[in-house]
């Protein structure tokens, strides 16, 4: 693995002797609870906006509500290609903390917009307000994730991105529940778009304490012409196979993470017969799996980017996934005709708690499979193009997520796959990529005899 250096114009503090000690300091906590609140923001309004097209309380122009969703989502995913490049590259040549502040600063103009268009009940403005929000995501993306190399020790990488993983997941599912609880109120238009400025200014806020983050020496000249600063930033990715097969890894875990996620709520209804609450019991599960995975690397990799964790993650995904589509394809569950269980109905199956264990691991071990890859990513990616080389990652989350709903469509809608089935599908698609992956970067592999060589010793 190449060295990783700490490429700060500043001093950074000496290593931390735990992960959760960085959240007090503040070359580290202004930057997660800015990234927090956005992430958290975003998907607030796409659950309400949602809700709104659901129940017809908005116009919806004759449109299906699984079209509207799809429009909503895509409006989210879009940005990323188109914007994510040139962020990149600015992101790279200019002082990336004030670049962030810039940043917050628009989201709160976003947020006041779409406190308008939600109150107004303003179909067209919100989706608009939504895209307008996908173009911010995309072009802070690059500026959170190169910053952590220039602020944190590459000792401290691997704990930082895990901290960064479990921030993000944690906001991503507190805004899709606090969105969709406050629509059901009456004055439920109102709670989203004080929220929403509320949210927007205490990132800005925090924004305010991130240590500076220079540009670096070296750092590539901009350019203008945005389908060639697409074509050099995948240039940048390609340059290091290490950085390059570290992307291709990140991009197939939102692959999965997109399947499952998207599948999990009709998986609930159709295969197990539950409701609501079984739902959303699964979708805690899995939260809480990939949580506990995340935190659990700094641990299992001695404070240091262990690239041995990543086939170990990649095995237990394609078991968890496997045992998935096992426990679903097995389920028998007996409801009362037209009835959906209720999760404490369902707890007295007994084939759910195969289920929810399966959730549960799936989860853990898609957070150890893909933080050491983030860190191990962003310690091999030069300096000077850093940022370009996290965009590039965007782009291709992007590109995998787009491709994991067309497979959707095409294995459950016109090849007309079970659910269990698919899942089995996606297992066995997973294996194939995985090989591949530790086939084309030997590291992976190497280091897990290294580390058998050691242990076998002792």
């Amino acid at each position: 693995m190449a060295s990783s250096s700490v490429t700060s114009a500043h001093t950074v503090a000496p290593t931390t002797g735990n992960q959760f000690q960085l959240l007090r300091q503040r070359r580290f906590y202004p930057l997660f609870w800015t990234q927090f609140g956005g992430a958290f923001n975003d998907n607030f309004y796409k659950s309400a906006l949602m809700m709104l097209f659901t129940y017809g309380q908005i116009e919806n122009w004759g449109l299906s509500i699984d079209t509207l969703n799809n429009v909503v989502a895509a409006a989210l995913i879009i940005p990323f290609f188109l914007f994510a490049p040139t962020a990149g590259q600015y992101a790279d040549s200019l002082d990336k903390a004030r670049v962030t502040r810039v940043i917050k600063l628009v989201e709160i103009a976003l947020m006041v917009c779409g406190a308008v268009a939600i109150v107004r009940g303003s179909s067209a403005m919100l989706l608009a307000v939504i895209f307008a929000t996908g173009i911010q995501s995309a072009c802070f993306s690059p500026l959170k994730y190169a910053i952590l190399p220039q602020h944190v020790n590459s000792d401290e990488l691997t704990g930082a991105n895990a901290l960064f993983h479990t921030g993000t997941s944690l906001a991503v599912f507190m805004g899709l529940i606090a969105g969709t609880l406050a629509m059901q109120w009456s004055f439920g238009s109102w709670v989203v778009a004080i929220v929403g400025v509320l949210m927007a200014c205490a990132g800005w806020h925090f924004s305010r304490a991130i240590p500076p983050a220079p540009a670096l020496p070296n750092a590539p000249l901009i350019e203008p012409n945005p389908l060639r600063q697409m074509a050099r930033t995948m240039r940048y990715a390609r340059q290091n196979k290490t950085v390059f097969w570290c992307l291709m890894g990140v991009s197939w875990y939102w692959f999965l993470g997109s399947v499952y996620l998207t599948q999990l709520p009709n998986f609930t209804r159709e295969v197990l017969g539950g409701n609501a609450s079984a739902v959303t019991c699964l979708l805690v599960l899995f939260l809480v799996g990939v949580v506990s995975g995340a935190l659990l690397c700094e641990k299992l990799s001695c404070h240091k980017i262990e690239p041995a964790l990543v086939p170990l993650g990649a095995l237990l995904i394609g078991l968890a996934g496997v045992g998935l589509a096992l426990a679903g394809a097995s389920f028998n569950a007996s409801p009362a005709s037209g009835t959906l269980l209720s999760i404490v109905a369902l707890a007295t199956e007994p084939g759910f708690w195969c289920v929810a264990l399966a959730v549960l691991l799936l989860g853990g071990s898609a957070g150890l499979y893909t933080v050491p890859l983030q860190a191990l990513m962003q310690a091999n990616a030069k300096p000077e193009y850093r940022a370009q080389v996290i965009a590039a990652n965007n782009v291709l989350n992007a590109f995998f997520m787009v491709v994991a709903a067309l497979f959707a469509v095409l294995v459950l809608g016109v090849l007309d796959f079970t659910i269990p089935h698919f899942f089995m599908l996606t297992m066995l698609l997973h294996f194939g990529i995985i090989i591949l992956i530790l086939i084309c970067e030997p590291l992976f592999l190497t280091r897990v005899k290294e580390l058998f060589k050691v242990f076998s010793n002792r």
